[in-house]
C-alpha cells in the first residue's frame, strides 16, 4: 500500500469545539501518525503520516468533526513519506 505524508490546515469554526481531541482519536483509529495543533488565525492545522488510504477516509471524518464543528475548508499539501512521525497527539 502506498505510504504519504500530508500536511492540512482546517477552517471553520474547528476551535472550541473538541476539534483537535477528535481528529487525534479517529487518527489513532485508524494507525496514523504525526499531530495536530490550533493557529492563532482560527483555523487548525495537522501533519499526518501513513497509508494513503487511512489519510483519505481521516480526511473524510475530519470534514464532519466533532458536533458542534462547522468545517468551512481543509487544505491538503503532499509531501514524502518520512516514517518518523510520532504516535499521534495534539501539540499546544
Amino acid at each position: 500500500m502506498a505510504k504519504e505524508q500530508r500536511f492540512i490546515r482546517i477552517h471553520g469554526k474547528v476551535q472550541g469545539v473538541g476539534y483537535r481531541f477528535f481528529a487525534t482519536r479517529v487518527a489513532r483509529r485508524l494507525g496514523l501518525k504525526g499531530w495536530i495543533q490550533n493557529n492563532r488565525d482560527g483555523t487548525v492545522e495537522a501533519m499526518v503520516e501513513g497509508e494513503k488510504s487511512a489519510i483519505d477516509e481521516w480526511i473524510e471524518e475530519l470534514k464532519e468533526g466533532p458536533r458542534y464543528a462547522e468545517v468551512t475548508r481543509i487544505d491538503q499539501e503532499a509531501k514524502d513519506f518520512s516514517g518518523r512521525l510520532p504516535d499521534f497527539d495534539v501539540k499546544f
